[in-house]
């Protein structure tokens, strides 16, 4: 079946929005029922490692990785996209991959607002949601979550316009899986300037 091209033909076939954690659920339990590994070419964990990450998607946790370097940790980590639906509805042109019937960004809910069930839809593969970063100590906030962009500032827009906002690594993995590697060697004002991503889910740009 053709996928949908615009927002209205989405709502139209009925399309129902998941989080990424339902995905994950929903597919973990469908391979659980067929018998079929997560995990392809991971050997060693099944009595260890595997149950517990079984456990942490089911109850629709985060997850933390510990171990020793090359244990395999960053492999299964992107092995988790696997899980993930084959493709999901994006607007078209959205830095943040924002969902069609619910774009949280003031440039898709503009465009939404001018072009209704019009807008166009682009479909993202599973691929394409992962995100990755090797935490060292000279990342910024900026790198991981955003910062306000001088260019589109010096092009006219005011400070106060949420347009200025350049999305950092973090944002532009919505609805897709994000890993950081190494976290201890993260600083630690990064690290507590993730704990509202974490405990609030939602994130904050200058005040935004």
């Amino acid at each position: 079946m053709a996928r949908a091209r615009t927002v209205g033909d989405l709502r139209e076939r009925g399309y129902q929005r998941k989080s990424v954690k339902q995905e994950l659920r929903d597919n973990l339990i469908a391979r659980l029922r067929r018998g079929e590994s997560f995990l392809p070419g991971i050997v060693g964990y099944a009595e260890t490692v595997v149950p517990q990450i079984e456990t942490a998607i089911l109850s629709g946790q985060d997850i933390i990785f510990l171990g020793e370097r090359g244990q395999a940790k960053t492999r299964m980590a992107r092995l988790l996209t696997g899980l993930l639906d084959e493709a999901i509805p994006v607007l078209a042109g959205c830095e943040i991959n924002d969902d069609p019937l619910a774009p949280i960004c003031q440039a898709c809910r503009g465009r939404q607002a001018a072009e209704g069930d019009a807008a166009e839809v682009a479909w993202i593969p599973r691929d394409r949601r992962y995100g990755e970063k090797l935490a060292t100590p000279d990342i910024t906030i900026a790198d991981l979550i955003g910062e306000v962009d001088p260019i589109k500032v010096a092009e006219g827009r005011y400070l106060s316009d949420e347009l200025t906002i350049h999305y950092g690594l973090l944002p532009r993995t919505h609805r897709g899986i994000f890993a950081i590697n190494e976290l201890p060697d993260l600083a630690e004002r990064i690290q507590v300037g993730l704990l509202n991503i974490m405990e609030e889910r939602d994130v904050q740009i200058r005040g935004y």
